[in-house]
């Protein structure tokens, strides 16, 4: 099975701060629904961590480039995590390019990265490593259940999507700006990318590790989206 996990950075911290015990059952989940032969690539976001540090540059003065070239360091430290708590399961380095993703494949069956190139998505990453890896699917372990018809967070009859094209999703999330730091489920870029290899996009609440798994063994997305 040939798959990527893109797990958004706010499943990894909460305004208490590094969320251990959830990377911990999160990467328990990953190493046993791994089997041998298979070849996975994990993609970790930046999420709260990033945001408080580029809130801090910009009070400092930093301009977008420097705040998109902080955001991509602190996912690389959200991967560093992720891949300790792996343990020997994974490619023991953070890759930085499709190049070093396909080379540690080669030796480990698991390979974890966080931003490839500042002013990206790690969504976009992600999207780019499936396409690399040439994945089944995508599963977004992000912290709603899925894809709504309006922002759940402040629209109390959000209805979840439970499957679309991605014509129908680009749509829904087109004209959504994006800038450091902020935080986006998926962007058109990457959703491009998964379009034009026909990869499958499926999206879980990843707070409830189970269903990572489920999504893993069973093909679950609280939204799926393809062709």
């Amino acid at each position: 099975m040939r798959l990527v996990l893109k797990i958004g950075g706010h499943l990894f911290s909460t305004e208490e701060g590094v969320s251990v015990d959830w990377i911990e059952r999160a990467a328990e989940v990953v190493r046993r629904s791994f089997s041998e032969g298979d070849r996975w690539a994990v993609v970790v976001g930046g999420g709260l961590g990033a945001r408080r540090f580029i809130e801090a540059a910009m009070r400092l003065g930093a301009d977008e480039t420097t705040c998109d070239e902080i955001a991509t360091e602190i996912t690389r430290i959200h991967a560093k995590l992720f891949i300790k708590a792996l343990g020997e399961a994974a490619y023991p380095l953070v890759v930085k390019n499709v190049d070093e993703l396909r080379a540690a494949l080669t030796g480990r069956g698991i390979a974890v990265a966080g931003g490839f190139w500042p002013g990206q998505s790690t969504f976009a990453v992600a999207s780019y490593c499936a396409e690399t890896i040439a994945a089944e699917r995508l599963i977004v372990a992000t912290n709603v259940e899925g894809i709504y018809d309006k922002d759940p967070r402040v629209n109390k009859d959000a209805r979840l999507i439970p499957r679309l094209n991605y014509d129908e999703l680009k749509r829904l999330m087109s004209g959504a700006p994006q800038l450091a730091g902020e935080y986006r489920m998926v962007d058109n870029v990457g959703l491009s990318i998964l379009e034009r290899s026909r990869i499958k996009l499926l999206i879980v609440d990843g707070r409830d590790v189970r269903n990572i798994e489920r999504a893993i063994l069973q093909n679950y997305g609280g939204t799926t989206v393809e062709i």
